[in-house]
C-alpha cells in the first residue's frame, strides 16, 4: 500500500501556486497584499476570541477588579465590531480588485486561445482541455486566499501551540494524529472527485449538444418536420442520467467522509474534555483557564486541519491549474514561426510545390504532390468534386495548416518565414460557412465600432446591398439576428452571403478568396453574385472556388482538383476544347439550364 503524506504532491502543487500568482501578479498586486493583510488580522483576532473568555471567568471567580473585568469585557464586545468594520473595508476593495482581475484573466485566456493553431482548435481533444482550463481559471483567486489562509493559520499555530504545550505537548500528539486522520480521508475524496468530475465535463459536452439542437433557431424547423423532438430529448435525458449519477456518487462519498471524519473529531473531544475535567478537580486548574485551555486545544485542532484543509485545497486546485498549465503551454507553431513582411503586387507568385497535407489523426491524403502557381495579375478558379481538396488549398494558403510534405512559397520565401498576422492579412476571405455576427448590420461588414461611412455606403451599393439597408428600421445599426434586440432583422440566404462579400470587400486584401460562398443559391443568383464581385476586384488577384461551374468565365485560369491534386489547368477554353474531366462536369451541369423543349415535353408525357 502507498505511504500517505501529510503534504501530497508538494513540489506539484508549489509549481502550480506559483504559475498561478504569477498569473495574477501583475495587475494584482493590491489584490494579493490585502488578501495577506487580512490573513494576518484574522490571526490576531484568534487570539483575542480565545483568552479574553477565560480571563472574564478568572476575574469572576477570582480577584473580580472591576477595572479589569471592564477592559475584558470591553475587548470582547468591541472586537467584533472593529473585525466587521475594518473586514467591510478591505472586502469592499478587494471584491473590486477581484472583479477587475477576473476580466484581465479572462482576456489573457481568450487571447492566448484565439492565437492558438486552428489544427489545434478543430481537435476534439483539444476543446475538452480548453474547457477544464477555463473552468480553472477561478483557482488563481483560490491560490491567493489558501496561501493567505496558510499564513494566517501559521502565525495562528504559533500563538496558540505555546498554550496548550505550557499545559501538557501530549495534546498537540493527539491532535496531529487526529489531523492526520482526517487528511487522509480528504485527500482520497478529492482524488477520487477530480476524476469524477473530469468524466463530468466529457458528458457535458453532449449534454450542452442535445440542449444547443433543441433550443437553437437554426434546428427548429428540421426538428419540426423530421419530428427529432423525442430523439433529442431522449439523447438528453440519457446524457443528463449519466450526470445524475456522477454528481449523486460526489454526494454520497463526500457524506460517508463527513461522517468518519466527525466520528474522529468525536474521540478527539472527548479525551480533552476528560484530561481538563481531570486537572480541575485533582490539580486546582482554575475554570477560566480550563476554558482556555480548551478554547485553545479547539483552535489549535481547527488550525491544523485548516492547514491541512487548505493545502489539500492547493494541491486539488493543482491538479485543475495544471489542466491551465498544459493549455497555455500548447505550442503556438503559426505565430511563432516567422517575422518578415510579406509583399504582393500583380508581379507577385504564390507558388505550392509538391505540397501534400493530412488532416490531424488521418492517414488519408487530403492532398498529395501538389503543384500550382498564382500570380499576382491573375484570377485563378478551381472546380472539383465534394472532398477533391479545394477548400483544403485554401486553408493551406491562408496558413491555416501547415504542409505535411512539400512548401508553399511567396516570392520565392517559405510562407513560414512571413509574421502570420501580415501574412494573413494579404487575404479578403469569404468562406462558405461564413460567420453571421450578433451584432449591428453595419458593424457585420465593417467589424469594429467605428467606420468610414462613405466607404460602406460603396460597398453596400456594389454588393447589392443598398434597399436592404433603406429598408431597415436603423439602417446600419440594426441588428442582425433577434438574439439581441427583438427588432433585429433575419437575413436570407443571399442577404447573408451578399453581406459576407461586403466585409471582405470592406477590408480588403491582396488576395481575395471565395470559397464556395453561394453553395446555398440558385446558379442564376451564384452568378448575379459572382459578376457582382468580380466587377468589384478588376485590378485584384483571386481564387475562385466552386464545385458548380457557372462562374468559371470570370477566371483568367482554372485548375480542376480531383483526388487532392490539380489534373487540368487552364483557360475555360482551353479547357473545354480537352474534352477531359471539365468538359464532362461542364456539360453535366449546363443541360439542366439549357432550354430544351423537347427533353421537357418528353419528361412530361412520362
Amino acid at each position: 500500500m502507498a505511504k500517505k503524506k501529510l503534504f501530497p504532491n508538494l513540489p506539484e502543487t508549489a509549481k502550480a501556486s506559483k504559475y498561478m500568482l504569477g498569473f495574477i501578479w501583475k495587475d494584482g498586486k493590491p489584490f494579493i497584499f490585502l488578501t495577506i493583510f487580512t490573513a494576518i488580522l484574522d490571526s490576531l483576532f484568534l487570539l483575542v476570541y480565545t483568552i479574553f473568555p477565560g480571563l472574564i471567568i478568572n476575574e469572576l471567580t477570582g480577584n473580580r477588579n472591576m477595572k479589569t473585568l471592564a477592559l475584558y469585557v470591553g475587548v470582547v464586545i468591541l472586537t467584533p465590531l472593529f473585525q466587521r468594520l475594518i473586514y467591510t473595508v478591505i472586502n469592499r476593495v478587494t471584491t473590486k480588485q477581484r472583479i477587475y482581475l477576473h476580466t484581465n484573466i479572462i482576456k489573457s485566456f481568450y487571447t492566448h486561445t484565439t492565437r492558438m493553431d486552428y489544427e489545434s482548435i478543430e481537435s476534439p481533444e483539444i476543446q475538452e482541455k480548453h474547457q477544464r482550463a477555463l473552468q480553472s481559471l477561478d483557482s488563481s483567486f483560490r491560490v491567493v486566499e489558501n496561501l493567505s489562509g496558510l499564513l494566517s493559520a501559521f502565525l495562528s499555530f504559533v500563538a496558540i501551540s505555546s498554550l496548550i504545550i505550557s499545559l501538557n505537548p501530549l495534546i498537540i500528539v493527539a491532535i496531529l494524529l487526529v489531523v492526520y486522520l482526517n487528511s487522509i480521508i480528504t485527500k482520497r475524496i478529492d482524488e477520487k472527485v477530480h476524476l469524477i468530475n473530469i468524466e463530468i465535463d466529457k458528458n457535458s459536452r453532449q449534454e450542452w449538444g442535445a440542449t444547443y439542437m433543441l433550443e437553437n433557431i437554426h434546428y427548429a424547423k428540421e426538428l419540426r418536420l423530421f419530428n427529432l423532438r423525442n430523439m433529442f430529448i431522449d439523447f438528453y435525458e440519457k446524457v443528463k442520467n449519466v450526470s445524475n449519477g456522477l454528481q449523486y456518487q460526489i454526494h454520497k462519498d463526500r457524506s460517508n467522509a463527513n461522517l468518519l471524519q466527525a466520528a474522529v473529531d468525536i474521540i478527539k473531544d472527548a479525551t480533552i474534555y476528560v484530561y481538563l475535567i481531570y486537572l480541575v478537580i485533582r490539580k486546582g486548574l482554575g475554570i477560566g483557564d480550563m476554558s482556555i485551555y480548551m478554547n485553545a486545544a479547539n483552535q489549535f485542532s481547527s488550525i491544523l486541519s485548516r492547514v491541512v484543509n487548505t493545502y489539500l485545497n492547493l494541491a486539488n486546485n493543482s491538479l485543475q491549474i495544471q489542466e491551465l498549465i498544459a493549455f497555455m503551454n500548447l505550442p503556438l507553431r503559426q505565430y511563432e514561426s516567422g517575422n518578415l513582411t510579406p509583399q504582393f503586387d500583380r508581379d507577385s507568385v504564390i507558388e505550392f510545390k509538391n505540397v501534400s497535407f493530412k488532416y490531424p489523426g488521418s492517414e488519408r491524403y487530403a492532398l498529395k504532390n501538389l503543384s500550382i502557381t498564382l500570380h499576382g495579375n491573375e484570377k485563378l478558379c478551381i472546380v472539383g468534386e465534394n472532398g477533391a481538396g479545394k477548400s483544403t488549398f485554401i486553408k493551406l494558403l491562408t496558413r491555416l495548416y501547415f504542409p505535411t510534405e512539400g512548401a508553399i512559397l511567396l516570392n520565392g520565401i517559405n510562407i513560414t518565414e512571413y509574421d502570420i498576422q501580415k501574412y494573413q492579412r494579404l487575404f479578403a476571405p469569404v468562406f462558405q460557412d461564413f460567420a453571421k455576427y450578433y451584432m449591428t448590420f453595419g458593424e457585420n461588414i465593417v467589424l469594429s465600432d467605428e467606420f468610414d461611412k462613405e466607404k460602406l455606403d460603396t460597398v453596400c451599393k456594389n454588393s447589392g446591398l443598398s434597399e436592404l439597408v433603406a429598408k431597415l428600421p436603423k439602417g446600419y445599426n440594426t441588428y442582425v439576428d433577434k438574439w439581441i434586440d427583438p427588432e433585429g432583422f433575419e437575413p436570407s440566404g443571399g442577404e447573408n452571403q451578399r453581406i459576407a462579400i461586403a466585409r471582405a470587400c470592406y477590408h480588403g486584401g491582396d488576395v481575395f478568396l471565395l470559397d464556395e460562398p453561394t453553395a446555398a443559391l440558385d446558379p442564376i443568383a451564384e452568378y448575379e453574385i459572382y459578376t457582382q464581385f468580380s466587377n468589384m476586384i478588376t485590378d485584384k488577384c483571386a481564387v475562385l472556388i466552386t464545385h458548380r461551374l457557372s462562374a468559371v468565365q470570370l477566371a483568367d485560369k482554372v485548375a480542376v482538383f480531383d483526388g487532392g491534386n490539380v489534373v487540368e489547368y487552364g483557360t475555360h477554353k482551353e479547357l473545354y476544347a480537352k474534352g477531359g474531366i471539365y468538359t464532362e462536369m461542364f456539360n453535366k451541369q449546363a443541360k439542366f439550364y439549357r432550354d430544351e423543349p423537347s427533353q421537357v415535353e418528353s419528361t412530361e408525357q412520362e
